[in-house]
């Protein structure tokens, strides 16, 4: 009787730690979840799509922390088959986090031509959220 005891604690332990081992070694903070300008900016953040008249469109969004939290967003279309953009398309805006907990952006490329980036979720390779109420998600090139 204190043999079969004896082998359902060992088992019982072993199952335990077993179970406990699990996993990544990796523990999330709030940090590593929560967007930041670090996070953001530095970066070359592209996409490509296709267009409705059968154009490829690279499109790049660089953010940068200096000289007023400004930016460049890149079009390139690229007709198919073809390695250079026919059409090259680039404007310069400035940006700001919509509120404290950062997790939308105003792109404000001047002259009332302000574009919103909701729901932002910025992670080391990729950026994703609603442009202008569109789907989108850039990887970091």
């Amino acid at each position: 009787m204190k043999r079969l005891n004896y082998a359902r604690f060992v088992l019982l332990l072993i199952l335990t730690l077993g179970l406990g081992a699990c996993g990544d070694d990796v523990y999330y903070t709030d940090d590593y979840l929560r967007n930041s300008d670090e996070k953001l900016c530095g970066k070359t953040w592209s996409e490509s799509y296709d267009t409705d008249d059968g154009r490829i469109c690279v499109h790049q969004l660089i953010f940068s922390m200096e000289r007023n939290r400004s930016g460049k967003e890149i079009f390139q279309y690229y007709r198919n088959g073809e390695s250079k953009p026919a059409v090259t398309t680039t404007y310069n805006f400035n940006w700001a986090w919509m509120d404290s907990e950062m997790e939308g952006l105003v792109l404000d490329r001047g002259a009332e031509d302000i574009h919103y980036f909701d729901n932002v979720w910025v992670r080391q390779n990729y950026l994703s959220g609603k442009l202008d109420g569109i789907e989108v998600t850039f990887i970091k090139e």
